[in-house]
């Protein structure tokens, strides 16, 4: 980007400059106010916290949050889904694509075996260590870890070799599964084998119940009322529950599922993340509940709904429509206020996020930007939409942003939010036509304002403040000592001139005189760019300005126009004799930056 292509070159030449006539801004951080943690649909989990503080049941947690459903036992629907009658009807995926697997038994018996053949490779006891994977294309196999203890040697490989379906099939009560690169052991269901998105790759999955796996959820802390847990437990389950319908019985996947997982749920899915048995343990409250709850799902018109939660809002729940779901009768927005209240004593109730504008830029394609602010809200009062404008290519740009992507692309916590970029100049406001060209000017380096605090941007440009834009802009040598014109001696800026003139972008408004107090041109103007950037006059005259034909720069106005750094100031005229301000100076050095 045209701020990476000039920074080297303007890093020696005007890091020590001071510019026309003032001290350097220092403009502040884009500031990002939230509330809230999560998209904000469905169970506001502080909001149950506070609901269950002051008395509420988990139906009545339930009822407020999913407006209209109904907690049903799932036994009692008729959903027409025999293999939900199973005893572990889930299969949640742990691992995907894996060359191979290592896992371990820390406590009981289990039996390695083969899915098509029936065939069983070995009977594992506590303290064995144990790996699956690919061995040639299409064939995998298991293999032992040499010795126990402190001491281990290599992996030995057990007969036979089968398809890379296999299964890790408990046979005592209880085995407990440790599989070292989750971090995590397993004590309900049996671990299964799949092939993977390739020949060379298997995904390992975790069949089990569907209270065990809810058993092994870990989304809220076990300290929290009993009503809450109870009806995050509910919540949870409805969510697996679905997930289990929408997909169907293992059998049924089809290969891209299969090849996504082979799974009905990931274990680090977006909308809950299951623990396993390691997650179970030292949470008994949590596992109270969900053994009080055993069964139950919130179902709308007898069918099980699609179930939603997030730790909080910015005072009112998001409807499913808001974040680009379907539009449901039980996920519309409701009050949250009680997430914000200090019974809940939510860490998340007020956030601030600060993010450099290099950052903001980076992050959203821009060379600068300028402006940033929420321009439409949902009814929850999050941001349906922000708009961001800043530089692109030497040019002015604006793009919009759903509030969810721009939340997501920054990582903020929400999209509960208000965002503020103050003005880089008191005189230049962020919304200012050209507040982004002199953005550029100020990272530059090449101006910092008329005074501390101002830019002045509808001031005339004297000849002199061109010499110093223009050279600070190419990065000119300013140690010439020569004195080339009579009329600069004690000017500031009689060292740029100098420069300028030693580089042949100026000989003066006459042989021995430069003019420096003179204001300057667009004409003008155009010669000085024309020449300081080396742009090409085009053999066809390719502009539409009315008011430049027999000129003295009509070619250097050409020039400007054929490389896109101007288009006049009106659809047909140039005004080659108006007075060039430094808020178009701006515009037509970032431009000629961006094209040179």
């Amino acid at each position: 980007m045209l701020k990476r292509a000039v920074g080297l070159l303007l890093l020696v030449a005007v890091v020590s400059m001071s510019q026309p006539g003032g001290a350097v801004a220092q403009p502040d951080d884009v500031t990002i106010a939230g509330s809230g943690w999560g998209d904000g649909v469905g169970l506001s989990q502080y909001g149950a916290r506070a609901m269950a503080d002051a008395g509420d049941p988990a139906t009545s947690i339930l009822g407020h949050y999913f407006q209209g459903a109904v907690v049903r036992d799932l036994s009692l629907l008729f959903i027409g889904s025999d293999f939900l009658v199973d005893e572990t009807p889930v299969w949640v995926g742990l691992l995907q694509d894996q060359d191979e697997v290592t896992f371990e038994l820390e406590e009981g018996m289990a039996d390695l075996c083969f899915d098509a053949t029936g065939v069983c490779a070995a009977t594992i006891v506590a303290g064995e260590k144990w790996k699956f994977g690919v061995v040639s294309d299409g064939e995998c196999a298991f293999s032992r870890r040499a010795g126990l203890g402190s001491w281990s040697g290599g992996y030995v490989t057990f007969p036979p070799l089968g398809d890379c379906s296999a299964s890790v099939i408990p046979v005592s009560d209880p085995a407990i599964i440790r599989v070292p690169l989750k971090g995590r052991s397993y004590q309900s269901g049996a671990l299964h084998f799949r092939g993977g998105s390739t020949s060379t790759a298997v995904h390992l999955v975790l069949q089990i119940g569907i209270d065990d796996y809810v058993s092994g959820i870990q989304e809220m802390p076990d300290s929290w009322p009993g009503a809450a847990l109870e009806a995050q437990a509910i919540v949870s389950r409805t969510l697996a529950v679905r997930a289990l319908l929408d997909h169907g019985p293992v059998s049924g996947f089809d290969e891209t599922r299969l090849a996504l997982c082979a799974c009905h749920i990931p274990d680090n899915s977006p909308d809950q993340v299951y623990g396993g048995y390691t997650a179970e343990q030292g949470h008994p409250f949590w596992q109270g509940r969900v053994g009080a709850t055993s069964g139950k799902v919130l179902t709308w018109n007898n069918e099980v709904i699609t179930a939603k939660f997030s730790s909080s809002t910015g005072g009112r729940t998001e409807s499913n429509e808001a974040v680009g779901g379907d539009a449901l009768p039980y996920l519309v927005s409701v009050d949250d206020s009680a997430s914000l209240s200090s019974v809940a004593d939510n860490p998340f109730s007020n956030w601030t996020r600060r993010v450099s504008r290099d950052q903001m830029a980076s992050t959203f394609g821009f060379d600068w930007i300028n402006d940033a602010s929420v321009t439409s809200r949902h009814e929850s009062d999050s941001a349906s939409t922000v708009s961001l404008d800043g530089i692109v290519a030497g040019r002015q740009v604006s793009l919009v942003l759903s509030g969810s992507e721009f939340r997501d692309r920054l990582g903020l916590y929400s999209s509960y939010i208000d965002v503020t970029l103050p003005a880089p100049f008191d005189d230049v406001r962020s919304n200012h036509p050209f507040a982004g060209e002199i953005l550029g000017l100020v990272d530059l380096g090449i101006t910092t304002g008329c005074t501390t605090a101002d830019y002045c941007p509808d001031q005339g440009v004297t000849r002199e403040e061109m010499a110093a834009f223009l050279v600070r802009a190419l990065g000119l040598d300013l140690s010439t000592g020569a004195n080339s014109f009579s009329d600069d001696d004690g000017s500031v800026f009689e060292a740029e001139i100098e420069a300028l003139y030693a580089s042949g972008v100026t000989s003066g408004c006459t042989p021995t005189s430069f003019c420096p107090l003179d204001t300057v041109t667009r004409g003008q103007m155009a010669a000085f760019l024309k020449r300081a950037f080396e742009l090409e006059v085009p053999a066809t005259p390719a502009s539409q300005f009315a008011d430049t034909g027999g000129t003295q720069f009509e070619d250097e106005i050409e020039a400007l126009y054929a490389s896109e750094v101007t288009t006049g100031c009106g659809p047909t005229s140039f005004c080659p004799l108006g007075t060039v301000t430094r808020a178009e100076m701006a515009a037509f050095l970032i431009r000629a930056l961006a094209v040179a």
